[in-house]
């Protein structure tokens, strides 16, 4: 009986070829690599790599000969070393460079601390995970400051996000004296491809879109935790201007600005239980801390105010989001009018526009009350974002 003709999968993952089964190529992973809690690699993110490109680079950023560079030994005596699969190459330092010349305006906390200096340098480059997603958010930016190599760019960020992911996990990491530092700008750095991901190259279809979004705030929320313990060393660490500056903009009163006084007031008056509001009063709090962060921040400075919202919500706030409870998505749209406002960063984009417009056309008209301060904000270049003093 002659055999059945079978399309094979000639660009498949690496784990899909060594398990002799049909990958569907999804990039990052595949589905089979998903299902079976799988490292998913694809070989040609190098192979690619090594092509001559056409196009010129649309940065400041020099144009560097991406000739692949395999290493005759490890890369150091560290046990979280880059592995043998991924070698370094000019491709990477192009990146790194990118990262250090170009990026600074992104990750250095009003000159608190800066991300580049020796110390923290040392920091991260002993750190394989911790340099993979340096090197991913540089690929991420260049995908956007680079259109004409958006894709290629794009992908090698989610491959090289993958690897970061992969060490650290392989790693199982405690945290301590010695890896609360990189644990900490990991899970910085990881919030911030997150959710520019989402944001810039998030699905169009909204449910899709919160879907993704969410996932990305129980993620990075999950590697924020190992360090929820170690405040008390990152003080003394190298990280201690950063962490002291924080400290002045995530603290102080909670009183809620006038928008946020009639939102919670419309939440109480719809009696949904104890639990649910004390939830939901959390996560409004929580936006003042973010405005009041973002009040300390310059107009092009960065935007740390803005990203640690998702990590300081309660947990059961992001459940309820997941539920699309009308009142949770209310919320997340005053959150998005900070996204909107700051649509200049790269991380943005339009995402605080898409938001807002989204989640009213899913809610209707019959939540228009509710919905007056994110619409309006949309229209109006500066609304009043500041708290109240009462």
């Amino acid at each position: 009986m002659p055999r059945r003709t079978h399309k094979k999968s000639r660009n498949g993952c690496l784990e899909c070829k060594r398990r002799h089964i049909k990958c569907d190529e999804k990039r990052p992973t595949c589905t089979n690599c998903i299902t079976s809690e799988r490292s998913c690699e694809y070989a040609d993110i190098f192979r690619n790599a090594a092509r001559a490109r056409t196009s010129t680079p649309s940065t400041s950023s020099p144009a560097v000969s991406v000739a692949s560079y395999q290493p005759s030994e490890p890369l150091g005596p560290s046990s979280d070393s880059l592995p043998q699969d991924a070698p370094v190459n000019m491709l990477h330092i192009q990146l790194l460079h990118h990262f250090m010349t170009e990026m600074r305006t992104t990750f250095n906390e009003n000159s608190a601390t800066d991300m580049f200096s020796p110390e923290l340098m040392r920091t991260c480059m002993s750190s394989s995970y911790l340099m993979n997603e340096i090197l991913a958010i540089s690929a991420l930016h260049m995908s956007i400051v680079c259109p004409a190599e958006q894709a290629f760019y794009h992908h090698l960020a989610a491959q090289l996000q993958t690897h970061a992911l992969t060490i650290l996990n392989r790693m199982e990491l405690e945290a301590n004296q010695e890896t609360c530092v990189p644990l900490f700008l990991f899970s910085g750095f990881l919030n911030v491809h997150m959710l520019c991901n989402t944001l810039v190259f998030g699905d169009q279809d909204f449910s899709r879109f919160l879907d993704q979004l969410v996932t990305n705030f129980r993620l990075y929320r999950g590697v924020r935790a190992v360090t929820s313990n170690t405040w008390a060393m990152l003080r003394e660490s190298a990280l201690r201007p950063l962490i002291l500056d924080g400290e002045v903009r995530f603290s102080g009163n909670t009183n809620l600005n006038p928008e946020c006084t009639k939102l919670l007031n419309l939440i109480k008056a719809a009696k949904l239980g104890p639990s649910i509001t004390d939830s939901y009063q959390k996560a409004l709090e929580v936006l003042q801390y973010t405005v009041r962060a973002r009040s300390h921040e310059k107009q092009n400075g960065v935007v740390s105010g803005i990203t640690a919202w998702p990590v300081l919500v309660p947990p059961e706030y992001i459940d309820l989001l997941m539920l699309r409870r009308p009142e949770a998505l209310v919320i997340l749209a005053y959150y998005a009018i900070g996204l909107h406002l700051r649509r200049d960063v790269w991380i943005f984009g339009d995402g605080g526009r898409f938001l807002i417009e989204s989640i009213s056309k899913y809610l209707g008209p019959e939540w228009a009350e509710w919905m007056v301060w994110p619409m309006r904000a949309l229209n109006d270049p500066h609304p009043d974002l500041q708290q109240s003093e009462r």
